[in-house]
C-alpha cells in the first residue's frame, strides 16, 4: 500500500502541466516516466487509456530508444526500461499493478499521479484511491472558463494535427466539438468540484487558480508545499514563466466566444460560488 499519494485532477489546460515542472524535481515527491497513469478514472470506465495496446506501444518506444544506444546507454536507463516493463505486463490491471508502478520510490514523502480525468470520479473511484493509498492530497486547478475552453479547443486541434486549421475547420466544428462529452466535462467546474466534495475532506483538497499561477508563481509554489507538509524549496525563477503545451494565439471569433459564453450559462456550470476567481 502506498503511504501518501498526492493526486493533480485538472481541470485540463488550467496550469497542471506548470505545475508539474515546477514540482517533479522536489526531493520529498516521487513521479514515475508517465506523468498521468489515469488508472483510477480507467478503472471506473472513464475513457479507456490504459489498454494494453497502447501500454505495449509506450514499452515499444522506450525499447527502441535504449536499443539505438550502446551498452553504457541502455545501462543508464535501466530503470525506465523496467518500469514501461511493469507497466505494459498485465492485459487486465489491478490495485497490485498500479502499486508497484511506484517501486522505485526512495523513501520519498509522496507518490505522484497527475490525471485531468480523476475530477470525473464519483465515490466509486475515490473508494478504490483509499484502498491504495493510506493518506491522500488532491490538488484542482481552475482558470478562466471561456480562456480554459478556448486553450481547450486549440490544443485538441494540436493533437488531431490540425492545428493551422483551427479557425478554418469552422464555427459548426466549434460547436460539434463542445457537445462531445470528453470535452465538455472538462468545462464542468462545478459538478467536477462537488463530486471532489462528496468524497475527500477538508484538509484533502486544495482548489487553485491558474491566473495566481501566472500572477503569484513563487506564493503559489509555496502554498502547495504546505498543503503537502513538504519541504518548501525555492523554484528555479527562469523556469516560473516557461509556458508549456503551448498553442498558437489564434483569437476566438466573437461568434465563437458568444455561443461559447450561453453555453457555459446555461449549463450551470459555473454555478457553484466558491470555485471563482476575481479576474474571471
Amino acid at each position: 500500500m502506498i503511504d501518501s499519494l498526492f493526486l493533480s485532477v485538472g481541470a485540463m489546460k488550467a496550469g497542471t502541466t506548470w505545475l508539474y515542472e515546477q514540482l517533479k524535481d522536489h526531493p520529498d515527491i516521487h513521479f514515475t516516466p508517465e506523468k498521468e497513469i489515469h488508472y483510477f478514472a480507467n478503472k471506473v470506465g472513464i475513457e479507456n487509456q490504459l489498454n494494453h495496446r497502447d501500454r505495449i506501444l509506450k514499452l515499444k518506444a522506450i525499447l527502441e530508444k535504449t536499443a539505438n544506444g550502446n551498452a553504457k546507454f541502455i545501462s543508464q536507463n535501466l530503470e525506465d526500461i523496467s518500469w514501461y516493463s511493469e507497466y505494459a505486463r498485465e492485459s487486465e490491471i489491478d490495485n497490485e499493478w498500479y502499486e508497484n508502478l511506484f517501486r522505485f520510490n526512495a523513501n520519498k514523502k509522496f507518490c505522484a499521479d497527475f490525471s485531468n480525468l480523476y475530477c470525473q470520479m464519483g465515490r466509486d473511484g475515490w473508494d478504490n484511491v483509499r484502498k491504495v493509498a493510506k493518506n491522500i492530497k488532491v490538488i484542482y486547478t481552475l482558470r478562466d472558463p471561456l480562456e480554459r475552453l478556448w486553450s481547450h479547443y486549440k490544443f485538441h486541434m494540436k493533437w488531431v494535427n490540425r492545428e493551422d486549421d483551427a479557425l478554418e475547420a469552422g464555427f459548426e466544428h466549434f460547436k460539434e466539438l463542445l457537445d462531445k462529452h470528453f470535452f465538455w466535462v472538462n468545462a464542468e467546474y462545478a459538478n467536477n468540484y462537488k463530486l471532489l466534495q462528496q468524497s475527500l475532506t477538508d484538509d484533502e483538497l486544495m482548489i487553485l487558480y491558474f491566473e495566481d499561477f501566472r500572477e503569484r508563481p513563487v506564493d503559489m509554489l509555496n502554498k502547495v508545499q504546505r498543503f503537502l507538509g513538504i519541504e518548501e524549496i525555492a523554484p528555479d525563477e527562469s523556469q516560473l514563466n516557461k509556458k508549456v503545451n503551448k498553442t498558437k494565439s489564434f483569437q476566438m471569433p466573437e461568434e465563437w466566444k458568444e455561443y461559447a459564453l450561453t453555453k457555459l450559462s446555461n449549463s450551470g456550470a459555473l454555478s457553484n460560488k466558491k470555485i471563482f476567481h476575481s479576474s474571471w
